[in-house]
Order: structure tokens, then sequence, then C-alpha cells
């Protein structure tokens, strides 16, 4: 069920139940046991501890709860953390991605096996907020940055903005 947020006017996803067709790229894990499902969601994210600096990373899988990064570095347990998710349109409904920003406390992390001295980082959301568009632009900024460093040769490009 969709609401539209009050705050931000972008449609909210709102649900008890796994709807019955995922969009492509989720799975629901049967067999599972815990209160949220999680689902498969391989994404870039913004993850930092607090007072530190923003590296990027991806998701392993998402919930209702909390999130499963890998990252290039090891997190302490308790450590608060906070991170940024962007969610594509085809997910929301919204017609442009939807920043929200997610703080939590590191439950887990470990070495992933055959991850070239990667981490796992298991992460239990305290609170999140959607990003105002000024505060994602700040998130814009930072990944235009990174495509050009990627690739010098699309910092020469025009970039579509959304607005």
């Amino acid at each position: 069920m969709a609401l539209w947020h009050a705050t931000c006017g972008y449609p909210c996803m709102q649900s008890e139940t796994v709807p019955n067709g995922l969009p492509s790229g989720f799975s629901f894990r049967s067999g599972e046991r815990r209160k949220h499902p999680r689902f498969d969601m391989h994404v870039p994210v913004f993850l930092r501890g607090m007072s530190e600096l923003w590296m990027v990373t991806q998701t392993a899988d998402v919930s209702a709860a909390g999130a499963f990064f890998v990252s290039e570095r090891p997190f302490l347990l308790n450590t608060p953390v906070e991170y940024v998710l962007t969610f594509p349109p085809d997910l929301t409904k919204a017609p442009q991605p939807l920043r929200m920003r997610f703080f939590g406390t590191v439950l887990r992390c470990e070495r992933v096996p055959e991850g070239n001295g990667a981490f796992g980082v298991a992460v239990l959301n305290t609170a999140h907020r959607y990003l105002t568009r000024e505060e994602g632009a700040i998130f814009d900024t930072m990944e235009q940055k990174l495509s050009a460093a990627a690739d010098p040769k699309a910092a020469s490009l025009p970039r579509k903005t959304g607005t």
C-alpha cells in the first residue's frame, strides 16, 4: 500500500506482508525466522560511523529493521552508524529517486569469505528520515565526483538533474 509522506510529498511503502510481485532484483528468503523479511538489494550506499567521513559501499540485503553491507573496513560492535540509501523510482513509484538517511548500530561485523579483505556489516536501524531535495543534492554532488573519478570522460558530459 503506497502512502504519501506528509513532509516530503513522496510516496512511502507500508505493508505488513510480502507483496506478490517483487521488483526484479528482489527476493524473499523463505524459511527466514527474522521478524522482518530481508530483500536482496544490491545498491550503492553512503555509509559512515558517526562523525566520520562518508564512504561508498554496497548493500547486500535490506529489511525494514536494518541492512547488511559489504565494506572495505571493519566496524566495532554497537558502533553508531548512519547510511543513505537511494531508492529508484521503479521501486517507490516516485517521479525521481528517493533518498533516505538511516541511523543504526552495528550488530555484527565479519570478514567476507573470498571477499579480498572485505567485511560484512549488519546494522539495526534506530531511526530514519527522508532527505530534503537540498540535502539530497549534497549526495548527488558526491556521486558526480565519484563518477568523474571513476570515468574522467563522463565528467565532461552534461548531467540531467532532477529538480
